[in-house]
């Protein structure tokens, strides 16, 4: 299965779920927790809190945005961004443009998206969870496709969460990625600097990856904004 056939899937997949459940973490089928659905959201905006983007605002792109909750969450929490969603799924789009008319909403596949334009910050939620009908292989092929072309867009860093393979039982139709190998691959072929974060509650894991010269991070530094 290509890139192209997983993308097409997804907008399929998540299409249903948005029709069935609307704008809720059902909606994106992230289940009926809404405390679950919060803990993935403020890590995905942890991201921010390492390296110091040039300029007064901070931008983030939101790949796989659904609905826009992440640009809820951090309003909910007073983290300034100015904010980029873009989604395959058009209806979750159209939803997200509807609640924040003010943000910029994009429907498109960021893998074939002619937009080049760079933020600080880009997140993908979700999205290297599923595998549905994919192979384990074609899904190992379409994340590393997309994390490199998250890369590719990023001034600062990208986050992303992918199923933990340390877990006693699977899903047929979710994607489980050894974090071991997953942070070898990001190290060797996008960036030394890498945090994988596989502390918190849930079955997965979020991993963080900056640019070695971006303004802080060679060293260390923190800066105040971000998910408590």
């Amino acid at each position: 299965m290509s890139t192209s056939d997983i993308s097409k899937a997804l907008a399929e997949h998540y299409a249903a779920s948005f029709e069935a459940h609307g704008a809720s973490p059902r909606g994106v089928d992230w289940g009926s927790n809404p405390q679950e659905h919060l803990l993935r959201l403020d890590r995905m905006l942890a991201v921010t809190q390492r390296g110091t983007p040039a300029g007064s605002s901070t931008s983030l792109l939101d790949v796989g945005c659904g609905f826009g909750s992440l640009l809820d969450r951090s309003l909910a929490i007073g983290l300034p961004l100015v904010y980029t969603g873009i989604d395959i799924c058009e209806p979750m789009v159209e939803a997200a443009r509807q609640r924040h008319p003010n943000a910029r909403w994009m429907a498109s596949d960021i893998l074939t998206a002619p937009t080049r334009d760079q933020h600080d910050y880009v997140v993908c939620n979700g999205i290297l969870t599923q595998k549905l009908g994919a192979s384990i292989r074609d899904m190992d092929q379409f994340l590393k496709a997309l994390v490199r072309q998250m890369f590719s867009l990023c001034k600062v860093g990208i986050a992303f969460n992918v199923m933990t393979s340390h877990v006693n039982f699977t899903a047929p139709n979710l994607y489980y990625r050894n974090p071991a190998e997953l942070l070898a691959w990001c190290m060797s072929e996008i960036s030394t600097k890498v945090i994988l974060d596989h502390a918190y509650p849930l079955f997965e894991y979020t991993v963080y990856i900056y640019r070695e010269d971006a303004p802080g991070m060679q060293y260390g530094l923190h800066h105040t904004g971000g998910a408590a």
